[in-house]
């Protein structure tokens, strides 16, 4: 197996210099890492990251944590933007990422995350942190690794989308076309502090026109597409005069959706769906979903660049990414 030192050797450089140019470090030419890289892969070389580790004191690797509260965060579209956002950024700077999906109880996160957090094997951490019963950063900061946060509990670095903003947008455009009758499918406030601040918004832009949140027909899910068919079954058999549905995600909106068609009801000439995200599929549904950008790959992306500039000893600001309203084919004027 060819050696750092073997490297160093061909591309006529330091061993210090080939570990710089390997972890990424900026004080060397472009000159000498093209050297350095073509040298590494006409040896084969493979770094060694254990010994990486003991002579940086930094093993290149990150914890994504996306805890698993509803469901396994693969079957959520949602999770996977904001993870390519991640990875993106790892990439680019020579990092590993290593997935963790604890289970959260009021108790706190399970042994297996614990042992992960004390483990001393993370250069830092990122976060989806919105569950009320627990913080999963709460033992990484009790660890003092240095993490930020996609979400709502209490952390130095956080980035998240303004949420109670995009709520209000939802609402704005769905009472602007004329609804008054209107159904809402959400998620517990006790859930998930991003759906409180998204029924905050609703509730906010509903005030605007003398309505009361909490008089509006209402149920629950959790975020599946079949909890949105059950939602739609629910309040559409209870309150057949609704003229519109607005679901706190594009999945439960897509559910309601195929549930409204089986009942006859057709979106959007006598329904109006609205739903939030802006998943990859919310454009291709039949018919496109009407719903809010909260520009996920960004929120990935932004959290991997704060926390890499947290690394670097930087202190950066935490950030709010602003929501967009998207309409599409599945909102219209309520019918005369």
């Amino acid at each position: 197996m060819p050696t750092l030192e073997d490297v160093a050797r061909r591309a006529g450089v330091s061993t210090a210099t080939v570990s710089k140019v390997l972890s990424n470090t900026p004080y060397f030419t472009e000159e000498t890492r093209q050297k350095v890289m073509l040298a590494v892969r006409e040896l084969g070389y493979v770094p060694n990251l254990a010994a990486r580790a003991l002579s940086s004191g930094r093993t290149h690797i990150i914890a994504v944590v996306f805890p698993y509260v509803f469901e396994a965060i693969f079957s959520d579209p949602l999770t996977m933007r904001i993870l390519q956002g991640i990875e993106a950024e790892c990439s680019q700077r020579g990092y590993n990422m290593l997935l963790s999906t604890p289970r959260l109880t009021v108790d706190g996160a399970d042994d297996n995350y614990l042992q992960l957090v004390q483990s001393g094997y993370l250069d830092g951490v990122i976060a989806l942190d919105s569950y009320p019963v627990a913080s999963a950063l709460q033992p990484v900061h009790d660890k003092k690794i240095p993490a930020v946060a996609i979400g709502y509990h209490h952390s130095d670095y956080y980035v998240r989308s303004t949420d109670q903003a995009g709520g209000c947008q939802l609402m704005q455009h769905v009472l602007d076309l004329g609804h008054r009758h209107i159904g809402i499918i959400g998620i517990p406030d006790d859930m998930h502090f991003s759906a409180s601040r998204r029924m905050a918004g609703l509730r906010e832009a509903a005030s605007t026109v003398g309505l009361e949140l909490d008089t509006l027909p209402h149920t629950y899910g959790d975020w599946s597409m079949p909890s949105g068919v059950t939602g739609a079954i629910h309040l559409l058999t209870k309150y057949p005069n609704l003229t519109a549905l607005i679901c706190l995600n594009d999945r439960m909106a897509m559910g309601a959706i195929q549930q409204a068609h089986a009942m006859g009801r057709h979106v959007p000439d006598n329904l109006t769906v609205v739903g939030y995200d802006d998943i990859p599929t919310a454009a291709l549904f039949a018919p496109p979903l009407t719903t809010i950008d909260q520009r996920a790959p960004e929120l990935g992306q932004l959290a991997a660049r704060m926390l890499f500039g947290v690394l670097n000893g930087d202190h950066p600001e935490s950030i709010e990414l602003p929501t967009y309203l998207i309409p599409r084919q599945s909102s219209a004027r309520v019918p005369d």
